[in-house]
């Protein structure tokens, strides 16, 4: 009995020791790894990206951020009650890495108090918790030395996967209040979209309204002869059918060590839909297509002429059809989604983003010779192929675009960095109006110009998608072409500060096995239906012929009826037509077969691996313990 007891009291003491242990090593553990965290999400949702850091370390002036977080809303909203904390989190971790620099202040405007007083006077939007009106808030204020302030009106939920990305902003703007100058040259209305305005919005373009919170932003006639000095960096948006003494002044600004991002498209998607709603107006609306002869041969790069991309493996999916045919989910062979693997990873424009969304883009190839140095920023996959202009432009035929693909097995480039030593594309005679002083014949140091050879990306409906939150507009990007953007005028104007700072975008992680499935019995699919439209138009041109032979002569009446071989014609088709569709029926049944056995099996793997793993640890736990006391029993008689 004596000894049962004395086991039963080492047992309890052996607890209570476990218990102190793990308390003492969480108080201890807590103090020296304070700030250590383990993030395993692949975006690192919860690290500083480089960007940030950067930004931190050249925080050079004090630089004030207030919290203002109701307790209320953190209390009875749960959801809020985490978004709350990890934005206290990240700016203290902000804190810490602006080498003191940086000071963080949390206030609860609670109703009625001096401290909601200052909230709404700063701007903050407050949201109404409950039916009798009061309002709660979660927004951030941040000021420097010189009194600039900027302000996160309210942290919408809806932008949690982008909170980095808006204080790193912040923080910018606020240690370099000086903007740099962007020179704008568009053929497209950004800032005066008759469409947009159609709808009730402001009529500028969201990436625009993007662009003009980190710099100044110039407008620039499409007539200008001379660009001005203070420009840091010359943005061309669809530079089309511009004068000859505009492409001479561009010609010189680069040549003189200016920087450029130069966007051409040969089929511009934007310019068709809004040239067809201006003619209905009578006014001319923009050319379809532009390029940037001579200029891009002088710098030794070349868009394909009246060709765009086709990419079998990186097509979004639309709805294709009409009245002639079902309206069907296909593949879009010219609007891309762009995953990481097709894009720069070691360039700081695109090696931080997910992905980029383009639209009948162009395609660049370096000319032969050229002086410069083509660097591809994103390609489309090797299953691609040069697809004529022709094909996209109105109302594209997707479904034929999809039969007549042939890959050509090759990556196909639509963004490009061009760098090194260039000579002036008018070597000769100056174009009529153009200025001769301080003209000069080659490049001054080497060129760094980005050239995309598509506009359509910059539309909001290819990138973004903007919700309203409580009278308030939250864009929420679904690709990374707005901080594209954003990365490479900073880049171009000197800075390094925004550069690589991209949202954590929601990724789409498609199951690659199972749209391969997909794609291959569509192929297959495709052909079938191919095989179906052969048939009947063969078919149609044999009653053609028959009717033609069977035609009554001039002045005898035309008979309904038909002749023994029309009819005969007609149930064989009839019998073919049926055995076709039986076909496509067995396809179609062959593809979801395929696909519902492997996302079975993708399920029980994702689902039954953990409690698989559990049990067969909590075994192999039980025999160790069982062996263990054995063996304690052996040795103690």
């Amino acid at each position: 009995m004596s000894r049962l007891f004395a086991r039963k009291t080492l047992l309890g003491l052996g607890i209570l020791a476990t218990l102190v242990l793990i308390i003492t090593v969480n108080i201890i553990g807590g103090n020296l790894l304070r700030g250590v965290r383990l993030d395993l999400t692949q975006t690192k949702l919860y690290t500083l990206s480089p960007a940030t850091e950067r930004a931190l370390q050249q925080v050079e002036e004090p630089i004030t951020l207030r919290l203002f977080i109701s307790d209320r809303l953190t209390r009875e909203v749960p959801s809020f009650a985490a978004y709350a904390q990890r934005v206290r989190d990240l700016l203290r971790d902000y804190a810490a890495g602006s080498r003191g620099r940086l000071t963080v202040e949390v206030l609860s405007p609670d109703p009625f108090s001096p401290i909601e007083d200052r909230a709404v006077a700063y701007g903050l939007q407050g949201v109404p918790i409950d039916q009798g009106g009061e309002q709660v808030y979660f927004g951030l204020v941040g000021a420097n030395s010189t009194d600039d302030q900027e302000v996160i009106a309210f942290f919408a939920p809806e932008r949690e996967r982008f909170l980095e990305y808006d204080l790193t902003k912040m923080v910018a703007k606020l240690a370099r209040p000086k903007q740099r100058t962007v020179g704008l040259i568009s053929t497209l209305p950004i800032t005066a979209d008759p469409a947009a305005q159609q709808q009730g919005g402001s009529g500028t373009w969201l990436i625009y309204d993007q662009i003009s919170q980190n710099f100044k932003v110039q407008m620039l006639e499409t007539t200008v002869t001379q660009i001005p000095a203070d420009i840091d960096v010359l943005w061309l948006v669809h530079p089309a059918n511009l004068p000859p003494a505009t492409l001479y002044a561009i010609d010189q600004f680069v040549l003189k060590g200016g920087r450029a991002l130069v966007m051409v498209d040969p089929v511009s998607e934007a310019a068709v839909s809004r040239g067809r709603m201006l003619a209905m107006q009578g006014v001319p609306g923009p050319a379809s297509a532009s390029a940037l002869e001579p200029l891009f041969k002088a710098w030794g790069v070349q868009l394909v002429a009246d060709k765009v991309v086709a990419d079998r493996r990186n097509a979004r999916k639309v709805s294709a059809g009409g009245a002639a045919t079902r309206v069907q989910a296909a593949d879009y062979l010219a609007w891309l989604s762009v995953p990481k693997a097709q894009l720069a990873e070691n360039d700081s424009l695109t090696g931080d983003l997910q992905s980029l969304s383009f639209a009948s883009a162009g395609i660049l190839e370096p000319v032969e010779g050229a002086t410069t140095k083509l660097t591809p920023l994103a390609s489309s996959s090797v299953v691609s192929m040069k697809l004529a202009a022709d094909k996209v432009r109105g109302q594209p035929d997707i479904l034929g675009i999809l039969r007549g693909f042939q890959s050509e097995g090759q990556a196909l480039t639509m963004a490009a960095r061009v760098t090194g030593p260039a000579k002036t594309a008018y070597p000769d005679a100056l174009p009529e109006g153009a200025s001769a002083e301080g003209r000069v014949m080659e490049s001054q140091q080497p060129l760094n110009l980005v050239i995309v050879a598509d506009t359509d990306m910059l539309e909001e409906r290819f990138w973004a998608q903007t919700q309203n939150f409580f009278g308030q507009k939250v864009a929420v990007p679904v690709a990374g072409n707005g901080d594209f953007i954003a990365n490479t005028l900073d880049n171009l104007a000197g800075g390094s500060t925004l550069s690589g700072l991209t949202a954590r975008t929601v990724i789409d992680r498609p199951f690659t096995a199972i749209r391969a499935l997909e794609q291959a019995a569509e192929n297959s699919f495709r052909a079938k239906e191919q095989e179906l439209q052969d048939r009947i138009k063969e078919t149609e041109k044999k009653l053609a012929d028959l009717r033609g032979r069977e035609a009554p002569k001039k002045g005898q009446p035309q008979t309904a009826s038909l002749t023994p071989e029309q009819a005969k014609e007609i149930e064989t088709f009839r019998a073919d037509l049926i055995r076709t569709r039986a076909e496509l029926r067995d396809v179609q049944l062959a593809l979801r077969t395929d696909i519902e056995a492997l996302q079975t099996r993708i399920r029980l793997w994702v689902i039954g691996a953990v409690p698989v793993a559990l049990v067969v640890f909590a075994l192999g736990l039980g025999v160790w313990r069982r062996q263990r006391a054995r063996r304690a029993a052996q040795a103690q008689r």
